[in-house]
């Protein structure tokens, strides 16, 4: 239910972006530019900004860089000015208004370019791009920092800006500048020194024993850990997992090794625990469903049932085996 929610927030706000310009020309194809011009120079950029920030590494001893690796959470502070920026792109390359040339326009357009070099430059220095999908997610800041230095430029050769106005945007970003980097150290002091055991099932056990209990000892690869039904389940799931399908299982472990401690890093509350607990109830609920005896019968008489079909029957496989 949110994931529908999730993406139909997302496709409202596409279209509302899109559609002032489809009825000011009467054009589907307008309509139809204007859409992918706000996904790709608007929203997935303000996405990739957004959800980079769970990028930093979750212990002292990953940050390569020190301090300066916790700028993809601190980097957040900026993002007034990434606002700013967007609004300011999308009135010329997308609504093409009619005084594209108005001072906020034009530094809007200079703070963004500045903004999007920065992050783009950051994003290759410190992110590993042996995983080609990671690799695929830089490309986003990349084409985001040419596109918007580009769209400056013109923008400021055509309406005639000097450099000192320029100069003045950039200054007075300064204030933000400064808070992100004060923020990049702030979260870095909280790193803990040893990397994190606990993911977010872990974290969600942490709440109120009337909630999320009981808690029994159980012995959990080297050792002995306090863990409740719901984190057994997934546990458990996990292990068939990795039994049954290794290959879909390393490339789940490969992402959740990442966004996983920087989720579970955030919960701290015992109340939020509670509230992570029931929400991943359903999940639970889905897991034992696949444990279970039931399941297990379903596809074993599913695939002898599968046996007794003649084979001229059988529709002819297509591609490579599941």
């Amino acid at each position: 239910m949110m994931f529908v929610l999730y993406w139909g927030m997302l496709a409202v706000v596409l279209v509302g972006m899109a559609l002032p310009v489809g009825l000011r020309h009467r054009s589907l194809p307008q309509f139809g530019k204007a859409l992918l011009f706000s996904l790709a120079g608007v929203l997935l950029p303000l996405f990739t900004f957004l959800l980079s920030g769970f990028m930093t590494p979750d212990w002292k001893g990953a940050c390569r860089w020190g301090w300066v690796d916790c700028f993809h959470s601190g980097k957040l502070a900026l993002t007034p000015l990434v606002l700013w920026a967007m609004a300011a792109w999308y009135a010329v390359e997308v609504f093409k208004a009619k005084h594209p040339h108005r001072p906020w326009i034009i530094l809007g357009l200079v703070v963004g370019a500045g903004i999007a070099s920065v992050c783009a430059v950051f994003g290759w220095l410190t992110v590993h791009v042996e995983n080609p999908r990671i690799f695929l997610w830089m490309l986003v800041p990349t084409y985001a920092a040419v596109w918007y230095t580009v769209s400056a430029r013109q923008s400021v050769k055509a309406a005639g800006f000097s450099l000192r106005a320029c100069l003045v945007a950039a200054g007075s970003s300064l204030p933000l500048w400064i808070g992100a980097v004060l923020w990049s150290r702030r979260v870095y002091e909280k790193l803990p020194d040893q990397p994190p055991s606990c993911f977010i099932v872990t974290a969600a056990s942490r709440g109120h024993a009337a909630v999320v209990g009981p808690l029994v000892p159980v012995a959990h690869g080297s050792r002995l850990s306090l863990a409740n039904t719901q984190l057994l389940a997934f546990w458990q799931l996990e292990a068939r997992w990795q039994t049954v399908a290794p290959r879909s299982h390393r490339r789940f472990r490969r992402v959740y090794g990442i966004v996983g401690p920087q989720v579970a890093r955030r919960i701290r509350h015992p109340l939020a625990a509670d509230l992570v607990y029931l929400a991943l109830k359903p999940a639970e609920w889905g897991a034992r469903l696949l444990l279970s005896r039931l399941f297990f019968l379903i596809i074993v008489l599913g695939h002898g049932f599968g046996r007794l079909i003649p084979a001229r029957s059988r529709p002819k496989a297509v591609g490579q085996p599941f």
